[in-house]
């Protein structure tokens, strides 16, 4: 019997190397991979004519229906991922009241009935009783992941909670005990930042660049110390959120080499742009603040030596004010371009394997958060996730949908092409709007998975 997919002739590249052939799919699952001629025999057949064929991008950073309705953004931004070659995101989903498991399950169902693409969760400690409910949460819902946000002042535009050090270390004593418990943080010290967000205030400036000033390098690495020395404690593993500053991945290459579990994020904004950018306005706000042009090259030093270990967007969709950066929403949106963005600037200008770019889009964020082999693989029986680059395309970014794009009309070159979803093509030059609700929670009970 055929296969119900076949993909022959491409470039098929692994987080461990490359080779030519293609890969058959059968059932929404990756059948066989391997060489042209030791593939099946397909009901159809895709020649990628010598394109490359990766794994699906495994977004591990995401916000949606934080400004804008949560079934809007389930629906609009997943289909913005799709053309990025996003197969899977993961949301950082935030509730005030005490109690997940009620929130998870209406948030799942609400998300399949309108998702192009397969999502999963973390969930924000928010509350002290967060904490205490995190065995159940885990046990009735399957989310294991937990987020503890620092550096949000009260009063804050988006009305984040941030987390005092007892929270922090009472969210990873709880987490170490978990299956695949991990903890990320928001790394920025929140007295420090309150403090000269003050300051800088009282002199008048509202421009982007005030607000970089307000929060210096040195807030960020003193809160990745505290963070590192806090899991080294509980034996908790550690995921660094939007990493900003150039010494942040060296910081936790140490503490890696001394045994602690901690994975290093950062996002193409801090890689592409800074807060001195003469064309960038206060809608450029994100947390942590985009850096100088030395931070921003200590970044690239870091990632091409490996110190980083996951690339996330923090893609949220915010309706941004355009007057004084303090007022402003922090956050921009990314879906559709970190994989144009990280092709053009990391693999064409600076010589990046594309293998390392599948490890930090795909592999690892797929085995930090439990999804690996299921995700992040293009091996037998993995989902059938994968997408279609033309590395030699060149095209403008659009952006046409809601939240703040920070390259419009920038020319990049390597672009997305085809994205497959569980063997269902979600993407080929324009979106599939028929694929909407085909989309699963990943992040599962044990027993549904």
């Amino acid at each position: 019997m055929p296969a119900d997919l076949v993909v022959r002739g491409g470039r098929v590249v692994t987080h461990t190397g490359e080779f030519r052939g293609g890969l058959a799919v059968s059932g929404g699952r990756i059948a066989a991979v391997g060489a042209d001629d030791q593939l099946p025999r397909g009901a159809r057949e895709i020649d990628l004519e010598g394109r490359v064929l990766l794994p699906g991008v495994v977004d591990p950073h995401c916000h949606l229906g934080v400004d804008y309705d949560y079934d809007s953004d389930m629906r609009t931004e997943t289909a913005a991922a799709a053309r990025g070659g996003v197969t899977t995101v993961l949301l950082y989903a935030r509730n005030p009241k005490p109690g997940y498991v009620d929130f998870y399950r209406e948030r799942r169902a609400r998300g399949e009935a309108q998702s192009m693409i397969d999502f999963g969760f973390h969930f924000g400690i928010q509350r002290p009783e967060h904490i205490a409910e995190i065995p159940e949460i885990a046990e009735v819902t399957g989310v294991q992941s937990f987020k503890c946000h620092m550096g949000y002042e009260p009063g804050n535009p988006i009305g984040i909670n941030s987390s005092p050090d007892d929270w922090v270390f009472g969210a990873m004593r709880a987490a170490a005990k978990l299956p695949r418990g991990v903890v990320s943080v928001h790394c920025e010290n929140t007295a420090l930042a309150g403090m000269l967000k003050d300051e800088m205030k009282a002199t008048g400036r509202t421009d982007l660049a005030a607000y970089t000033e307000s929060r210096p390098p040195f807030v960020e690495e003193t809160a990745i110390h505290a963070v590192i020395r806090l899991a080294e404690l509980t034996g908790c593993p550690l995921y660094i959120v939007h990493t900003s500053v150039a010494a942040g991945p060296g910081i936790a290459a140490a503490a890696r080499a001394r045994g602690v579990d901690v994975t290093v994020e950062t996002c193409p904004h801090y890689l592409t742009r800074t807060g001195y950018d003469e064309d960038l306005d206060a809608t450029a706000k994100i947390s942590p603040p985009l850096r100088d042009a030395g931070q921003r090259a200590g970044l690239w030093k870091a990632l091409l030596a490996g110190q980083i270990g996951t690339i996330g967007t923090d893609h949220v969709p915010f309706r941004k004010n355009g007057g004084d950066v303090w007022a402003e929403k922090p956050g921009v949106v990314s879906f559709a371009w970190e994989l144009p963005l990280m092709l053009h600037h990391a693999v064409h200008e600076r010589g990046l394997p594309l293998s390392e770019l599948v490890r930090m889009n795909s592999y690892t964020p797929a085995r930090q958060f439990g999804l690996y082999p299921k995700k992040g693989a293009l091996q037998v029986g993995s989902d059938a996730d994968f997408v279609v680059v033309d590395l030699d395309e060149e095209r403008e970014v659009r952006h046409d949908g809601n939240g703040t794009c920070l390259w419009e009309g920038w020319k990049l070159r390597g672009w997305p092409v085809m994205t497959f979803a569980r063997g269902r093509q979600v993407f080929d030059g324009t979106v599939d709007e028929s694929e909407h609700g085909n989309g699963r929670c990943v992040t599962v009970p044990d027993s549904q998975r």
